[in-house]
């Protein structure tokens, strides 16, 4: 069995790897929540300068696709964050994994 201070240095490694990874996600997040809002606001000034009732729905045909874009970066985003917190949580206890096994004879 594994000495206490060899656990805490692993559990220690374990959540430097987690704070690394939440970082990485809340920039990642915020970066496209700034690129959602610069989006709508530009689509709102498409808008109001829009002379044709056509126009206003080709705008809005292309911002829908547009915010269609962003929900599937977000989406990969949370699920990028999910596999990545995982498996570097896991990281530093890989070398010390034991599997129990049976032996039916």
């Amino acid at each position: 069995m594994m000495e206490s201070r060899e656990m805490s240095r692993l559990y220690l490694q374990s959540a430097r790897n987690v704070v690394g990874v939440v970082a990485d996600h809340a920039v990642k997040s915020l970066n496209l929540s700034i690129a959602s809002t610069l989006s709508s606001f530009e689509y709102a000034l498409q808008l109001a300068r829009a002379k044709s009732g056509r126009e206003v729905m080709e705008l809005s045909a292309a911002h829908y696709l547009n915010q269609l874009k962003v929900m599937r970066c977000s989406h990969d985003c949370h699920l990028d964050f999910i596999c990545k917190t995982a498996t570097d949580v896991a990281r530093p206890f890989r070398p010390h994994i034991v599997v129990s096994t049976c032996v039916i004879l």
